[in-house]
This record gives structure tokens, C-alpha cells and sequence, in this order.
């Protein structure tokens, strides 16, 4: 009779117990509400500068550089500046003084031009004097308030002012030789009263 196989009982099987799963927990950062900017207090109208005056009392230098027009734009700047009248007065002198400067080089680049300048110097100021009369008469608003111009401003004294003028005198004396007269004073009473006759 065959060996009975010795049954082996296995050992039953305990049913496995399911856990959930272990979940992450993300703890989203707590939001702050956005702070208002602080609010500024509201601007006070601006008070008027320290030194300014109630009121200017300018004095036009003794200068063709600065006019009545100029008072009233120092005026104008000197109060948003804070100046006292003398510093304003002071101010205003000072610019005078810096246009007749200016005006001084202008003149020193001209005389210095070896065009315009030189020997040929009082040529040219012949020929730009002349054109200025036959444009911009004396006399008239508008020769007035060019001539005006020119030597508040220094720029008559100005390279290109004078020798645009004095080339347009020469043009002029060109199409019109009768205006055109020598630099020099004429010794020849002839001359004098008889331009046009021939030596």
C-alpha cells in the first residue's frame, strides 16, 4: 500500500486589510490682501518763494542790449526763482553785460575775416549799410525794429548778418553802379560831381 503523501494544510491566508493611501497635504500659502499704497496728503498750493517781493522794482541798465520787454520776463523768472529785487536787479545787469560781451567777439570774428574783415573792413560795412537803407529804410517800422534788433541782440556785429548784407549792398551797387561809392573820401572835385565822366 503506497506511503500516504502527508497532506501539508497551509495555514489559511488572512485577508489583507486595505489602508487608504497616505495622501499629501499641500497647505496653499495664505494670501494677504494687497496693502494700499499710503495715501499722500494733498498738496498745499505752493507757497511764494522766500525772497520774492510783493513787487519788483527793476531799473533798465544804461545798455541797448535790455528793454521794458526784458523787465517783465526777469520779472517773471525772478519770482518763480525766489530772487530779491537786488538779486533780480543784479541778474539783469549781468545779462547786459554778457550780450555787450558777446557782441564784442562778434565784432573781433569780423574785423579778423580775410574776407570780410581787414583792410576790407569798412567796405563791407559801406556795402551792408547800404543794403540795410535800401531794405529796411530808417525810419520805417520795420527799419526801426530791425536795427532795433540787431543791437539789442549783438548779431549786427555778427559775421554772417554783415557780410549777407554787404554781399546784397554789392549786388545792389552791381545792378545799380550809382550806388555804389569808393570806401575812401575822394580828393578829385570832379569826381565828386561828376561820378560817371571819364578821367
Amino acid at each position: 500500500m503506497p506511503a500516504e503523501t502527508p497532506v501539508v494544510e497551509k495555514p489559511a491566508e488572512t485577508p489583507a486589510v486595505e489602508t487608504p493611501a497616505a495622501t499629501a497635504v499641500v497647505e496653499k500659502p495664505v494670501e494677504k490682501p494687497a496693502e494700499k499704497p499710503a495715501e499722500k496728503p494733498a498738496a498745499a498750493a505752493d507757497p511764494k518763494p522766500a525772497g520774492a517781493p510783493e513787487t519788483y522794482t527793476l531799473t533798465l541798465p544804461e545798455s541797448p542790449h535790455v528793454d521794458e520787454a526784458d523787465l517783465k520776463v526777469f520779472e517773471t523768472i525772478a519770482r518763480a526763482e525766489g530772487w530779491t529785487n537786488d538779486d533780480a536787479q543784479a541778474r539783469l545787469a549781468a545779462h547786459a553785460e554778457g550780450v555787450k560781451a558777446q557782441s564784442a567777439l562778434f565784432l573781433e570774428t569780423t574785423k579778423a575775416d580775410p574776407t570780410y574783415g581787414g583792410d576790407k573792413l569798412a567796405e563791407t560795412t559801406k556795402l551792408a549799410q547800404a543794403a540795410l537803407d535800401r531794405i529796411r529804410p530808417k525810419g520805417t517800422a520795420h527799419g526801426d525794429a530791425l536795427r532795433a534788433l540787431l543791437d539789442k541782440s549783438g548779431y549786427g556785429n555778427h559775421l554772417e548778418v554783415v557780410s549777407l548784407l554787404a554781399d546784397l549792398g554789392k549786388l545792389m551797387a552791381e545792378d545799380s553802379p550809382g550806388l555804389h561809392t569808393p570806401a575812401g573820401p575822394t580828393t578829385d572835385p570832379a569826381a565828386k560831381l561828376y561820378p560817371n565822366h571819364p578821367a
